[in-house]
């Protein structure tokens, strides 16, 4: 009996208890799914290795060195590359030039031994590459023949591949891969700008010949195949219908500069048409050909037959310019009307444009064009008040990439500072806001992430530059900083990645300069100017000062100045400060411009971290800093002083000060 209890009693225990979990995951899969969301720089410098698991799952996830690969490799670094194909994520393949004359066989004979060595370690499963790189000589189709059979072979693993061409691209390039690699998910095929030439009457009476003898063909589909971005192709009738037609599961299609042979306007249209009904999963598309724009036709097309899923535009900075003359710029190119279709839609104030495509898009590109006049120190391009009014529409949008797009300063100038100081130095009467003014429109994009763009004046940067060489520019550089910086960290508390272009900007506490550290999302900002001012250690020593009494009359210099030019514009905010944006009250847009913004950072500041230190960028990992001088003692000032007080608060950061060309900029 008392054998008999004992058994039923394990019976129903065993039948009571929970089965025991199968543990999938390990600790080290574990963290890597929490820090799967830092960024890569971040984890390998903030995030501690655990063990030998976690060093070799967060060597996984960081950004791979690529293996390269070339035709001049000798022992040992042959086997070397060899052994490092089996962990391998990138691989490389790119030739380097020779004086070596007749050496066809040579290079045929060390290509087919590479391929074998791929192929053999496909064959034994030892392969883990993702990504081909491959540019220069082997980017022809006589190497690429043979190599993306073996690419294919390899197509559980290899799932992106990039060419970088030295000449224009046609559809033989484009159907040999499409055709043989059918398990792509990202194509990328470039050119080098330098390396192009106009195309020859005879090399396009070539081409019109090719695609006489061998017409197009159907494709087979390519289910996998995610993003396709070509530059520079040889665009010809049915070229692009023929491959959106086969990539029906495209998310990003980006045809860029593509040269018209046998190409009429006809044939665009149809074929935005033809991607907008192909590609209904598309959400980001380019498509630009060299002297081509878009019409008032394409773009009502396009907005008709836009896919479903289409929340990112991109566009060529040239569709949105205004084509103004260097040295003979308006005042006022905010009462000029816009010229150009890409001008009108994104200001345009129809409420269903507004409701199914501005209020929904969280990408907007504006890729810069080569530029025949690229030494001219104005920028070619001026929206003229249309990119801004855009913004004020756009509530989700996170990134907008314009870098050659100039903002005018005074569309952020909401509180009229830039008005009044005019007035002032005119000697004329300045003229109080009443509180019956309307409130200036503010952009509504305040979740947006990414923010590439150029800020100056409507009447572009010959004023600027002028006024600061004659030495009068200075207390206009001045405002102007502080109304960029302080609109910016008021209106963009989510900025991660910040890249301003401007002629004269001063960097310093007088000009708003630490207004930045309210974004404490931030992680990259890069500056690019013809002069800064203010870019002393002096100036920057509010990123190291602790808080005692008095430190705003020691740190702040120009403060008084400022304040004693123009004390009604600069000094208090008036009194109908109140804007309304987003449905929500914010008695801070007032101070937008104004020294007394820089006071309230400073409470800011003492009330969150007690008054320890000024400046907080929690998640910054690269700062870069990139102007034109003619002395190069300047830029050597700067690494040896700025530098140092950067890194000393910001160890980690990587701190680059970088002198670049006139016609860079």
């Amino acid at each position: 009996m008392t054998s008999l209890f004992k058994s039923k009693r394990q019976s129903m225990l065993k039948a009571t208890s929970p089965m025991p979990m199968p543990m999938t995951l390990t600790i080290p899969e574990i963290l890597e799914r929490i820090f799967s969301f830092l960024s890569n720089r971040r984890r390998l410098t903030v995030v501690q290795f655990v063990c030998k698991q976690w060093h070799a799952v967060c060597r996984h996830m960081a950004d791979p060195q690529p293996t390269a690969w070339d035709f001049y490799l000798i022992e040992p670094q042959y086997s070397v590359f060899v052994a490092s194909l089996t962990t391998s994520r990138v691989l490389r393949l790119f030739s380097k030039g020779s004086h070596f004359q007749d050496v066809t066989e040579w290079k045929d004979e060390r290509w087919r031994k590479l391929l074998a060595v791929v192929d053999a370690l496909q064959t034994a499963g030892k392969i883990q590459l993702q990504e081909v790189l491959v540019g220069d000589e082997l980017s022809s189709v006589h190497f690429l023949d043979p190599l993306l059979p073996v690419l294919d072979h390899c197509s559980t693993s290899i799932s992106i591949l990039r060419l970088q061409l030295k000449e224009r691209p046609d559809r033989t390039l484009l159907h040999l891969i499409l055709r043989v690699c059918s398990n792509l998910q990202v194509l990328d095929i470039k050119t080098e700008h330098s390396m192009l030439m106009p195309l020859r009457d005879e090399t396009v009476a070539a081409l019109e010949a090719k695609e006489a003898e061998s017409p197009l063909k159907a494709l087979p589909v390519q289910s996998r195949l995610k993003t396709l971005e070509i530059a520079h192709l040889i665009l010809t009738p049915g070229t692009v219908e023929a491959v959106v037609d086969a990539c029906t599961a495209l998310r990003q299609l980006s045809i860029w500069q593509a040269y018209p042979a046998q190409f009429t306007k006809q044939d665009g249209t149809r074929m935005i048409r033809r991607v907008a009904s192909a590609c209904p999963l598309l959400n980001t598309f380019h498509f630009s050909i060299q002297g081509w724009g878009w019409s008032n036709a394409d773009m009502v097309m396009f907005l008709d037959y836009q896919p479903p899923c289409l929340t990112g535009w991109s566009f060529s900075d040239k569709d949105i310019e205004m084509n103004l003359p260097s040295m003979a710029l308006s005042p006022s190119v905010q009462s000029r009307p816009p010229v150009t279709p890409l001008c009108r839609m994104l200001q345009s104030a129809d409420s269903l444009l507004l409701k199914n495509h501005h209020q929904r898009l969280t990408f907007l590109e504006l890729k810069r064009t080569p530029r025949n006049n690229g030494r001219d120190r104005v920028p070619d391009v001026q929206c003229a008040g249309a990119l801004h009014q855009f913004l004020c529409n756009a509530p989700c949008l996170q990134h907008l990439l314009a870098p050659n797009v100039v903002l005018e300063i005074e569309n952020l100038d909401i509180n009229k500072i830039l008005q009044q100081e005019r007035l002032s130095q005119n000697n004329k009467k300045p003229q109080q806001r009443s509180a019956q003014d309307s409130a200036p429109p503010i952009w509504a994009c305040r979740r947006i992430r990414t923010l590439h763009v150029t800020f100056d004046h409507d009447q572009g940067i010959v004023y600027q530059g002028a006024g600061a060489a004659s030495g009068k520019g200075k207390d206009v550089s001045t405002l102007d900083s502080l109304i960029i910086f302080g609109y910016l960290s008021r209106c963009c508390p989510d900025l991660r990645d910040l890249q301003m272009r401007r002629w004269s900007t001063t960097v310093s506490m007088e000009a708003g300069f630490c207004l930045l550290s309210r974004l404490e999302r931030l992680e990259k900002m890069i500056l690019t100017g013809r002069h800064f001012d203010g870019f002393t250690k002096q100036d920057l020593g509010w990123i190291l000062k602790e808080t005692p009494q008095g430190a705003t009359a020691k740190w702040l210099p120009g403060l008084s100045m400022l304040s004693a030019a123009s004390p009604r514009s600069r000094s208090r905010p008036p009194s109908g400060s109140q804007l309304i944006v987003d449905g929500s009250e914010d008695l801070q847009w007032g101070l937008v411009g104004r020294v007394e913004d820089v006071h309230e950072w400073e409470r800011e500041v003492k009330a969150r971290v007690g008054g320890d230190r000024w400046c907080s960028w929690p998640g910054l990992e690269y700062l870069q800093f990139k102007w034109v001088d003619s002395h190069d003692g300047a830029v050597n000032k700067m690494r040896q002083e700025v530098v140092a007080l950067w890194r000393e608060r910001w160890p980690a950061v990587e701190v680059i000060v970088e002198k670049i060309r006139f016609f860079e900029y």
